[in-house]
């Protein structure tokens, strides 16, 4: 997914779902592609890893592309910022041995992000996957 097709879908989805609940399942997106890069991390296929991360920032870049610096004031520049160093962060794990567990963390601190969205929309938190044994 190119960044031009995650600000599309990204539009798409606010089109046919409330904003708030958009938002929502787009972190879901990127949780379950970091969720795929730790496993294929794990496995040594550091390819497939790639992919993943690269989805997940993709996806980060639309959420990044659809925030309003006027009407978001400090909020939006703080997630600007985090979006971005999550990006930068999911990036540099890509073929490194601790890759996994770095992939863990950075998408345990999105998934706070994305219950406080779901609270804030009335929908139920996710709790991190199980384990792939």
């Amino acid at each position: 997914m190119t960044p031009r097709h995650a600000i599309s879908a990204y539009q798409n989805a606010i089109q046919t779902t409330p904003p708030l609940q958009a938002v929502v399942l787009l972190y879901d997106g990127i949780l379950m592609r970091l969720h795929n890069a730790a496993t294929a991390a794990a496995r040594g296929d550091y390819g497939e890893q790639f992919n993943q991360v690269l989805r997940a920032t993709d996806l980060l870049r639309g959420l990044l592309a659809a925030l309003d610096s006027g009407q978001g004031g400090s909020l939006a520049e703080r997630l600007r910022d985090t979006y971005e160093a999550n990006m930068r962060a999911m990036m540099t794990t890509v073929g490194r041995p601790n890759a996994e567990d770095c992939l863990h963390r950075i998408a345990d601190g999105l998934r706070e992000l994305r219950n406080a969205w779901s609270d804030i929309a009335g929908m139920p938190p996710t709790a991190a996957p199980s384990p792939v044994a």
